[in-house]
């Protein structure tokens, strides 16, 4: 069929009007839908992988702050310092982990340290090893939580001591290089098929220092650590009574797995594999944490 041509032209006109307006309804919708989208994003940006490790630090002093060590007859409670050291663990997936010691107010040798992590949602892990060496009571909230009935942190001479120097400094140098000729070994690995062994990594300065009155000059807390996960603690200390000068030291475990040490490639300390958890503990805790009521546990 032949369409004459003012019909040709209005014809086209008006399919060039419907086609404007309904380009300019779609338009219309993109604009209204994407107000829409504007309008239901949130005001407040979702927290940064910074803000959720604040947040959990403030978790972790909170919790640790509910345990005080009780030692002997006492009447000060030891308490809980601020964090040594901060730490993770891919091997054992563990995503934020701290040490921290219990001290007393006036100082010296530390009576536990306590070691916090996460290695799940909501699954926070509390291990304490105890250093004082007897009739030490774990406390939460002034309640007995723990009481160990095993010591096995025991300080002994250090073999051909050198006597400690004068001043700090050099007293640091001194317990660096002692620390160095001390080697651990990690039998690692919650089972027992799969455990692997590590020669764990000294972290080159201690992570505590103290002093106490008349006879510990000097005294610093090394870490043997699988990565930065500490798994073995090494306390030398300056010491001072009627034989002299010299240095002393004595090992405790951070870790429920069998440990070995060496000095100059002799053995001098070791503790086997401890599977066994809570109250059952009879000389290392450790445990899930168990929230305290209203208490929110971050992710």
């Amino acid at each position: 069929m032949r369409f004459s041509a003012p019909f040709r032209r209005e014809f086209v006109l008006l399919v060039a009007v419907v086609a404007l307006a309904h380009l300019t309804s779609a338009f219309g919708d993109d604009k209204s839908s994407s107000g829409r989208k504007d309008e239901a994003a949130p005001d407040i940006a979702p927290p940064t992988r910074e803000d959720l490790a604040d947040q959990r630090m403030i978790f972790i002093k909170s919790a640790l702050a509910q345990y005080t060590i009780q030692v002997g007859d006492r009447k000060e409670a030891a308490t809980i310092s601020d964090p040594c050291l901060r730490w993770t663990n891919p091997v054992g997936g563990v995503t934020d982990g701290v040490l921290a010691v219990y001290t007393f107010e006036g100082g010296g040798r530390p009576a536990a340290v306590g070691q916090f992590f996460h290695n799940g949602p909501k699954h926070w892990i509390n291990e304490f090893s105890i250093i004082a060496s007897d009739n030490v009571r774990i406390m939460r909230s002034e309640r007995l939580f723990w009481k160990p009935s095993e010591y096995i942190c025991k300080f002994a001479d250090l073999p051909d001591s050198p006597v400690p120097a004068a001043k700090p400094p050099l007293r640091l140098a001194q317990m660096r290089r002692i620390a160095a000729d001390f080697s651990v070994i990690d039998h690692f690995g919650w089972d027992e098929s799969k455990i692997t062994i590590h020669n764990l990594r000294l972290l080159p300065q201690p992570v505590f220092r103290y002093a106490e009155a008349e006879k510990i000059l000097d005294g610093g807390l090394f870490v043997y650590a699988l990565g930065t996960d500490p798994e073995c603690n090494l306390l030398l200390e300056a010491y001072q009574d009627d034989k002299g000068a010299r240095y002393r030291y004595a090992l405790a475990p951070m870790s429920i797995y069998q440990l070995e040490a060496r000095y100059k490639d002799t053995p001098v300390w070791g503790v086997e594999r401890r599977i066994i958890l809570g109250a059952r503990c009879t000389k290392y805790y450790a445990l899930k944490y168990d929230p305290a009521p209203g208490e929110t546990v971050p992710e």
